[in-house]
């Protein structure tokens, strides 16, 4: 085959070496040692992957969000790409559109095991509730992967046709059936050019808001959970932003691998490695500045719960860890990218080498930290890390090159139309630049690493000097004095306030607590009032709609009222018993939620859009298949009558 690109495109297909058997072996291993780990789950529960009452989220979660995300830097790089005409991207496609399916495929897998009742995984379609976050996962997910399956299949319609016209004997039996089948009646001509370059467009245009909507829904699974850090307002921006970012990273490291393996560097050459770390850059620099955005708020006005999270993060025992990721998961890959001498294939290699792990190492920190935290109590519990959840994700880490090394043993490496398209358009001839100097701008980036690295310091200084916002508290050796009475079946709690001369202390915040058995003996927080000028703060149980908590049981029941002088102190305390003699169940039903009717109409309006999706994607496939029906019947039918001349 004289043509390079085609032969190129062919050489997964060759006989594999001793070295990719020893791959297929290893990675193979892997991931039976995760199916292995799965089943152990399932004999014993989800205890065994370190899931505890106090930790009721951990490393799935975290491999879900991981892997789903980074199948959009190679689907939407890729649309975005091709909408905007990029013809540096022809040699890259196929290799990011392949690791949109695979990542998208083993992300959506590992939603079984998060879940831990894999027989119960149907009951999302039979038995749905449209007010749960993980149905509109499922439902987002499932729309995504359909869209990157055909934005992957439907450019190898024309490279499969090329192939089997070329010689069916080079594909062997299997892929010589399947590309006659799956390109049957392609040619090549304008019609078919048009019909198929308009589905790619529209597929690419719709592509680009599905995933985002994907990683806006999965945040949301987090945001309207009631658990401090977590319900943030930029959490969806911030997922996606993370999702390309680690994304492209991705694409990265597997276009590398194959350029490697396969010898492809007269194709892909170290400028496409430049503009991809160029796209990583700027993911990079966006997402540290979201990173910050989203901690500085939280801990400038410093409500206890988020407080003690951050503070958790920012300098506990989740430190270390934060601060790691930040230095390698985001200023060193601007430094690789901003140093000439670095900016380079390897240089940029190894920034994405970073990215990855550090981005999965985010993603656990933003997961556990707040999971473990008891809203009850204000202290953190523990979530362990075991076999069976680093086995599985593993497992998943090295499903990815291993679907990928299998896939491209069935469809071309390389996309062939599109890059002799291109290339018969610029009248270029190829040659190999591996060894080319790569003529990047190195002034702009040089300038883009300074600012942000100058942006991450300042605001790594602001986290760091920010002070919460508290009252104006002048004491720390205030004393509080606390009694209660039950009337008519409500309690009453009065707790005094004075400063150590014995004046009462005004504007100062009393928590009012009792005890509690559920989950354990703990304390039961009841509402916080202010001191009046007198000192006295009073509540009320079942007073008003604020506090609405009443004891459910008769009998003695002790209360108690904390007052912290100032952040870091241990709060003052006193306690009081009061007999209770009317127990009133704690269960209240639940007032109609105001916005019942419009959300009705939003799960309408959702499916609406939804079926609309897949029904655009099924025509698009109908109309490429149609103008390749059509072309062979016309030779078809041109074959017939040359027949029916010569026999005349």
């Amino acid at each position: 085959m004289s043509n390079p690109v085609r032969a190129a495109a062919l050489r997964p297909f060759g006989t594999p070496s001793r070295r990719y058997w020893y791959a297929i072996t290893a990675l193979g291993i892997v991931v039976l040692a995760g199916v292995v780990a799965w089943i152990v789950q399932l004999v014993f529960g989800m205890g065994v992957a370190g899931y505890n009452d106090q930790a009721f989220w951990g490393i799935y979660i975290a491999d879900v969000i991981t892997f789903i995300g980074v199948s959009y830097g190679g689907a939407v790089v890729s649309a975005i790409l091709r909408l905007t005409g990029a013809d540096w991207r022809a040699p890259l496609t196929r290799l990011a559109e392949g690791t949109a399916v695979v990542t998208v495929l083993v992300g959506t897998a590992l939603i079984i095991p998060h879940l831990g009742r894999p027989e119960r995984v149907w009951e999302l379609l039979t038995q749905p509730n449209f007010a749960a976050p993980v149905f509109w996962d499922f439902i987002a997910v499932m729309t995504y992967t359909a869209a990157s399956l055909v934005f992957f299949l439907l450019p190898l319609v024309p490279d499969m046709a090329i192939l089997h016209g070329e010689g069916p004997h080079r594909l062997g039996r299997f892929r010589a059936g399947l590309y006659r089948v799956l390109s049957r009646g392609w040619v090549g001509n304008p019609v078919q050019r048009r019909v198929l370059n308009r589905s790619l467009g529209l597929v690419s245009i719709m592509i680009i808001p599905l995933a985002v909507s994907v990683h806006s829904v999965l945040s949301w699974a987090f945001t309207l959970t009631n658990r401090p850090w977590w319900n943030e307002s930029i959490w969806a921006p911030y997922f996606v932003v993370a999702a390309l970012y680690s994304g492209v990273a991705l694409v990265i490291l597997v276009v590398a691998s194959f350029r490697r393996g396969y010898h492809l560097e007269a194709f892909i050459t170290p400028r496409h490695f430049v503009r991809l770390g160029m796209l990583l850059v700027t993911f990079s620099a966006t997402y540290l500045y979201m990173t910050f955005a989203d901690l500085l708020p939280g801990a400038y006005i410093g409500e206890p719960d988020t407080l003690a999270v951050f503070h958790e993060l920012l300098l506990g025992r989740l430190a270390v860890w934060f601060w790691l990721f930040v230095i390698v998961g985001g200023v060193l890959p601007i430094v690789i990218m901003a140093l000439p001498w670095t900016r380079n294939v390897w240089g940029i290699v190894t920034a994405a080498a970073l990215v990855v792990p550090a981005m999965w190492l985010k993603r656990m920190l933003m997961v556990v930290a707040p999971a473990t935290f008891d809203n009850m109590t204000g202290t953190f519990g523990d979530f362990r890390i075991t076999w069976v959840g680093v086995a599985m994700t593993l497992a998943a880490a090295a499903a990815v090159p291993l679907l990928l090394m299998l896939l491209f043993r069935v469809v071309p490496l390389l996309s062939i139309d599109e890059i002799e398209e291109i290339d018969a358009a610029n009248g270029t001839i190829r040659k190999a630049e591996s060894g080319q100097k790569v003529d990047g701008n190195g002034r702009m980036a040089r300038s883009v690493g300074i600012v942000v690295l100058l942006v991450g310091l300042m605001g790594g200084a602001a986290v760091g000097a920010a002070a919460p916002a508290q009252a104006d508290t002048t004491s720390d050796t205030a004393s509080i004095a606390l009694t209660g009475v039950e009337a008519t079946g409500l309690v009453r709690l009065t707790a005094t306030l004075t400063d150590p001369d014995g004046r009462p202390m005004s504007q100062g915040d009393v928590e009012f607590l009792t005890t509690t058995s559920a989950l354990g003996e703990r304390l039961l927080p009841l509402g916080t009032i202010a001191t009046d000028t007198t000192g006295v703060a009073v509540l009320t149980l079942g007073g008003d709609s604020d506090h609405l908590y009443r004891p459910s049981e008769a009998g003695p029941q002790e209360f108690f009222a904390h007052y912290t002088p100032s952040m870091g102190e241990q709060p003052i305390t006193d306690s009081v018993t009061v007999n209770v003699t009317v127990g009133q169940s704690a269960y209240h039903p639940a007032e109609p939620k105001p916005f019942v009717t419009m959300g009705k109409v939003t799960v309408i309006a959702i499916f609406t859009i939804v079926a609309a999706i897949w029904l655009t994607l099924t025509v698009q496939v109908v109309k490429v298949r149609r103008v390749c029906t059509d072309a062979q019947l016309n030779q078809d039918t041109q074959g017939s009558e040359g027949g029916k001349v010569i026999s005349g």
